[in-house]
């Protein structure tokens, strides 16, 4: 299998050790990252610079063990990456992928026709899960000591809100309604 990695950042951080990491994995054929102040900046990478039809992607400030990921990897089903402690907030079709995922490049056309706008910017990977099949493994997950800085997504005042809004908005556009 040869899989793209995509690997977002706002570019205030030290990516050599997650690249090191991920080049110790011979199906990661290719590494992009792409400085974004926008999760959008992911699925752009994804289209933009992706060789490969399957995709890896993770956040930036975390190391993950990608064999159980890899050795999950399903056409059409995003393999997702969680700690069972984060797990117990995703129950519905909503999950994370910031911690490490596999999925077909395909399956980032669900985002297509979507309004672009601030909200949908920060939030589309709810949007991306959701509209998704997924499945969760739990690898090793080594957290970057930067993942708790004042700048991460989750430690925003709008962070709670937003959730709640772009699972309305799905719900709104799709019909999907999630137990998150």
């Amino acid at each position: 299998m040869k899989v793209s990695a995509v690997i977002p950042t706002r570019g205030d951080v030290d990516l050599v050790p997650i690249i090191k990491h991920l080049n110790t994995y011979p199906e990661i054929q290719d590494i992009s990252t792409v400085e974004s102040d926008s999760v959008f900046g992911r699925f752009l990478g994804v289209a933009q610079k992706a060789k490969h039809d399957v995709i890896y992607t993770q956040d930036d400030d975390v190391i993950t063990d990608l064999r159980p990921i890899l050795d999950a990897y399903e056409p059409g089903i995003i393999v997702n990456a969680m700690s069972p402690e984060h797990q117990q907030h995703y129950l519905g079709t909503q999950t994370l992928i910031g911690f490490g995922a596999i999925f077909d490049k395909k399956l980032i056309d669900v985002l297509l026709g979507w309004e672009c706008d601030p909200l949908f910017l920060r939030t589309c990977d709810r949007v991306f899960t959701a509209l998704n099949k997924h499945k969760v493994v739990y690898p090793k997950i080594t957290h970057m000591p930067y993942a708790t800085a004042d700048n991460r997504m989750y430690r925003q005042p709008q962070h709670f809100g937003d959730r709640v809004a772009i699972t309305q908005r799905i719900f709104e556009k799709t019909g999907i309604r999630d137990a998150n």
